[in-house]
């Protein structure tokens, strides 16, 4: 199917992301390299406005580390001094193996990617600081609503992109927005990337772009342009990630930031709904808790979910979401060892009440046997 059904709305949307792109051209040029060295670094977008995101995603990965990983390059989608007094430092002192680096926007990026307010911009722009910085051969695109339970599957896939002597590697086939897995474009998602490759481009060529493939017009996401029409196919390859090995609610960020630009206002919301155990994860320990409790007191359409003034609306969310986010919680905790616990319960009792769904269908669906045992070892607590 085309992103776009009339000839009108792709030239409107093609005019409007061509101003965009114009607008975002000069934030960032490539800066000169020193010669590249083995290895891989993963690169990570930041959310500044949801910072207790990062020590779970963070936990996760020094757990998982593998020998090739050599340093972590976090880019804050802020001026320095947009986070908490003292987590910068929190962070470095507690996973200094990972041996991390945290850049940051300057003004004139700053100010324009908060006045246009794009996700994919904020994305685009974080990477490409970040690749301005890089020292190895081979990045990670790591995203940073993501947790890496088996660093085994990330060695793996390394190793196997190393010798396919591929450009880039995702875990899967783009499939949306006018594309089909038939067209090998490989997505975003815990990608690995060779970073002389990506840079030959100019970095705007890596933002979105709206054109015609293949007599379809279509939406380019992030490094889909550089991938269909400037590298060859078999340079573009996947190779598959479990749930058991990687656990990634997706569209969490722009999910939130959607709600912060337009407080209470019907949009999707199922991934919103894993930010309060990405929070206590990182140490946040009461966010579940006071997650529970404004489900409790809040109108289903105004919900101050972080009790951060941020005001979601969960009217699209129905039973078959709620089942797919605790789904993916349960595998996380299973991952990551940690013990069953009953307010995990409860906040899924509180979003299936809220999506009204038949108390016979509640916590259950198509849980593997192992995430039923961590799921009944949590009910049955006191």
């Amino acid at each position: 199917m085309e992103k776009y059904k009339t000839l009108r709305h792709f030239l409107v949307a093609k005019l409007y992301k061509d101003i965009k792109r114009y607008r975002i051209s000069k934030l960032l040029s490539w800066k000169p390299l020193s010669p590249l060295e083995s290895g891989c670094t993963a690169i990570i977008a930041m959310c500044s406005k949801m910072p207790y995101v990062l020590g779970a995603n963070l936990d996760c990965l020094n757990k998982n580390q593998w020998k090739a990983l050599k340093e972590v390059l976090i880019t804050v989608d802020a001026e320095k001094g947009a986070l908490p007094d003292g987590f910068e430092e929190d962070i470095l002192h507690q996973f200094s193996q990972l041996n991390i680096t945290f850049l940051y926007y300057n003004h004139q990026q700053a100010k324009l990617s908060a006045k246009i307010s794009d996700s994919f911009i904020y994305s685009w722009l974080s990477w490409s600081i970040c690749l301005n910085h890089v020292r190895t051969k081979t990045v990670l695109i790591h995203d940073y609503d993501a947790l890496v339970l088996s660093g085994k599957a990330f060695e793996k896939r390394y190793q196997a992109f190393l010798e396919s002597g591929a450009k880039i590697q995702g875990i899967t086939w783009y499939k949306a927005n006018g594309f089909v897995t038939e067209d090998h474009l490989a997505t975003t998602f815990e990608t690995f990337a060779d970073v002389n490759w990506i840079r030959s481009f100019p970095p705007v060529m890596g933002y979105n772009k709206v054109a015609i493939f293949k007599k379809r017009k279509v939406d380019y996401d992030t490094y889909l342009d550089i991938q269909a029409n400037y590298t060859p196919i078999e340079q573009r390859t996947v190779m598959p990630m479990s749930i058991e090995e990687v656990v990634h609610p997706s569209q969490m960020i722009t999910q939130y930031m959607n709600f912060r630009n337009t407080p209470g206002k019907r949009l999707p919301c199922f991934a919103v709904t894993m930010i309060p155990f990405f929070y206590f994860l990182s140490g946040q320990k009461e966010a579940i808790i006071n997650a529970i409790k404004a489900l409790q007191q809040s109108n289903l359409e105004r919900i101050d979910l972080l009790s951060d003034g941020v005001l979601m609306n969960f009217y699209l969310l129905d039973t078959k979401l709620v089942n797919l986010m605790l789904k993916l919680m349960v595998q996380a905790l299973i991952g990551l060892e940690v013990k069953p616990f009953k307010a995990l319960i409860e906040y899924g009792i509180e979003l299936y009440r809220i999506t009204q769904t038949p108390p016979e269908q509640v916590w259950v669906s198509d849980f593997t046997d192992i995430q039923r045992e961590f799921i009944l070892s949590a009910k049955n607590l006191n």
